[in-house]
């Protein structure tokens, strides 16, 4: 990774669009998956897709991914897996402490490169009227856990 600009998410169209499905269909927990595409030479993460994975808590404030089916996606989908995405259905538009504690446990402890994108609502007739398949209206925002830095925001540029 670059070693003094921080890197940024690149989120392709496609990715946009699976993104907003998976939040309008699962409006009232924390919906949950992973990003898949690839990191470039500058450490940028480009999104290709996102792919929906259950939230075993059920939760609207909790995500927990089942461990089987992320290995599954994980081997299915090998070294394209560059990111996490959760939402936050009640509109909490930062990362919370599991938040924080999850991304320095995968980035820093397991050293893990993934990207962090937070998704917040709410996910109502409103909100999905003004995406209009895209997320530029979308409140989003991006996180990693860098050894030097510590939690940083991660621009977001939407293709």
């Amino acid at each position: 990774m670059r070693q003094h600009a921080i890197p940024y998410l690149a989120l392709e169209k496609t990715a946009q669009e699976a993104l907003l499905e998976d939040v309008s269909q699962r409006a009232e927990i924390e919906a949950c998956g992973v990003l898949l595409g690839r990191m470039d030479t500058d450490g940028n993460w480009l999104v290709e897709q996102a792919q929906p994975l259950q939230n075993t808590a059920g939760s609207p404030v909790y995500f927990e991914f089942e461990p089987g089916e992320l290995l599954e996606t994980e081997m299915l989908h090998s070294g394209e897996v560059i990111g996490v995405y959760h939402s936050h259905p009640t509109g909490f538009p930062r990362a919370s402490q599991t938040d924080r504690d999850n991304m320095q446990r995968v980035n820093q402890e397991q050293q893990i490169p993934w990207v962090w994108l937070i998704i917040s609502g709410p996910f109502d007739a409103a909100f999905l009227q003004r995406a209009r398949g895209s997320l530029e209206a979308a409140p989003l925002i991006a996180y990693h856990h860098f050894d030097r830095e510590g939690l940083k925001n991660i621009p977001i540029h939407l293709s």
